[in-house]
């Protein structure tokens, strides 16, 4: 991955570092003496990196009802009650993965339906793309939430006839009361959750990650002395809610250790496209007068990039509809220039006007996308977008135009898989269908390759150590059963991390290798 795509057949590894890589160098007199590892023609790549995660939530949430995928009411509600009864009496029920535009009959439900498989127990329930929740009465009841709360600004509680809380909520504003109130995990099961997590990461052949995690994982992240209770080289971009704490803890951009850095900090300008509330230049088809949510404002984001910048921060900016980048691209050009080696970022970037990349790559603002969501959003856009799907996902006019490009999953709202990702980044095509999503925009193995490995990197300033097999750099590596730059486009998803490497060391081999 050093830009010239040359394949070397060995690498010598000292320590946590890689010391040379080349041709033959078992043969080399420096290195005679040296352990050797034949792979057999297994192919070496730079450990992945998934550029954005919710990496802590993701750990937590695996105790949760997982809802993803299920097609009705009545086989959420089912699951739903399953779950509840065998947790304790007044244990929280928490899952995700909802989508009623999804299902077959795609009614909005509502706080009652909740009630009735939930034991008497508090429930607040997920959308798959968490720009809502779906709360039962005693999860609303403990929030304070009630007829004569009103709408918080960036958020919406939906109401019934009587203007009760329906229990459905849209955005973090919205909902954040029912968050507050949640029972987190025990500490000693968080560090369960988090070994997991930890362990599908490296099947997945993931030794890095991008977290836009809540405040809370702050002290997890940061109080962690050494490499090996976290076991990834994690950057974080947290709320500007704890600007101050940062400055109190002497943390600016990149500074930290070699497993642990603040890369930024994390911003919502808008809703997501499922819950219709990414923020838009248009009309949602059928949907009235609805452009979507405006989260943030240009003049708070502005606001927010100046805080930032005077804490040695640049600032990565949720943006999923046109309008939302638009804003986000505004609220750059008012703001100050990030620090130096630093760059701010727009998350998701999911549409854009076509004049609108001009901006982009003047600021030199980069564009964190996930390729997972493309196929599962093909339908949501056509049904919400029409014909604005063809600025959607633009990976390759964004490359032609020399805009920095990095991929993530989102996880958990997308499986953490980097494969799974290069292959949708290649490929564009929704599950079951052979169509692709405006061709187009198709872009080669090789380049969906860098978007998880040596971009991310450069993305964060340390292109220097991480992200390619160079002499120099930390032994971060997987090995794959086949080439995947060479592969087919089709067979993307069948090649296998047969094991990962962190900090020169083997953390996962595949069962029966």
């Amino acid at each position: 991955m050093a830009g010239d795509r040359q394949v070397a057949d060995s690498m010598v590894i000292r320590g946590r570092i890689i010391e040379a890589v080349g041709n033959g160098l078992r043969d080399d007199d420096d290195y005679r003496d040296a352990k050797s590892v034949d792979l057999k023609g297994k192919t070496v790549i730079p450990g992945l990196v998934d550029s954005h995660t919710h990496f802590l939530f993701m750990a937590t949430s695996l105790d949760n009802v997982k809802l993803d995928g299920l097609d009705s009411l009545e086989a959420v509600l089912g699951k739903i009650k399953k779950h509840s009864s065998k947790l304790k009496k007044n244990e929280w029920v928490v899952g995700e993965g909802f989508q009623p535009a999804r299902w077959k009959d795609p009614i909005m439900p509502d706080r009652y339906m909740l009630d009735k498989v939930t034991g008497g127990r508090p429930a607040a329930i997920f959308s798959k793309d968490q720009h809502m929740m779906w709360a039962n009465s005693k999860a609303l009841e403990k929030a304070g939430l009630s007829k004569d709360t009103p709408n918080p600004e960036g958020g919406r509680v939906m109401r019934l006839g009587d203007n009760e809380p329906s229990g459905i909520m849209m955005e973090i504003p919205g909902f954040f009361p029912v968050i507050k109130v949640i029972t987190p995990p025990s500490k000693a099961r968080q560090a369960q959750l988090y070994k997991m997590a930890l362990a599908l990461a490296y099947s997945r052949g993931v030794t890095g990650v991008h977290t836009m995690d809540g405040p809370e994982a702050l002290k997890f992240f940061a109080e962690s002395k050494s490499g090996e209770p976290l076991g990834l080289r994690i950057t974080y971009y947290p709320p500007p809610s704890l600007l101050n704490e940062l400055k109190k803890r002497k943390m600016t951009f990149n500074s930290g250790n070699d497993y642990f850095r603040v890369g930024g900090i994390k911003i919502f300008a808008d809703g997501s496209l499922g819950s219709q509330t990414a923020l838009c230049f248009n009309k949602y088809k059928g949907s009235g007068d609805n452009y979507g949510v405006e989260v943030t404002s240009v003049k708070d984001m502005t606001g927010f990039i100046k805080r930032a910048r005077k804490g040695g921060f640049p600032c990565a900016i949720h943006a999923i509809g046109d309008k939302a980048v638009s804003n986000v691209l505004e609220a750059f050009e008012k703001g100050p220039k990030p620090p130096k080696v630093a760059n701010h970022r727009i998350e998701h970037l999911q549409m854009i006007r076509r004049k609108d990349i001009s901006r982009l790559k003047r600021l030199g603002v980069v564009a964190s996308m996930q390729p997972s969501h493309c196929p599962s959003d093909i339908k949501l856009i056509e049904n919400y977008w029409g014909s604005r799907g063809r600025n959607c996902y633009i990976f390759r006019t964004l490359l032609e135009n020399m805009v920095p490009l990095v991929f993530g999953s989102d996880a958990p709202i997308e499986p953490l898989d980097p494969i799974a990702g290069i292959s949708d980044a290649v490929n564009r095509t929704a599950p079951g269908s052979s169509k692709a999503f405006y061709p187009e925009e198709r872009i080669s193995n090789y380049q969906a390759l860098l978007g998880f490995t040596a971009s991310p990197w450069e993305a964060v300033g340390r292109g220097f150590e991480l992200g390619r097999l160079l002499p120099g750099y930390f032994a971060d590596f997987v090995i794959l059963s086949d080439d995947i730059v060479k592969a087919g486009r089709k067979r993307i998803k069948s090649v296998r991390v047969e094991a990962t490497y962190f900090d020169g060391k083997p953390v996962y081999k595949r069962a029966g290798k």
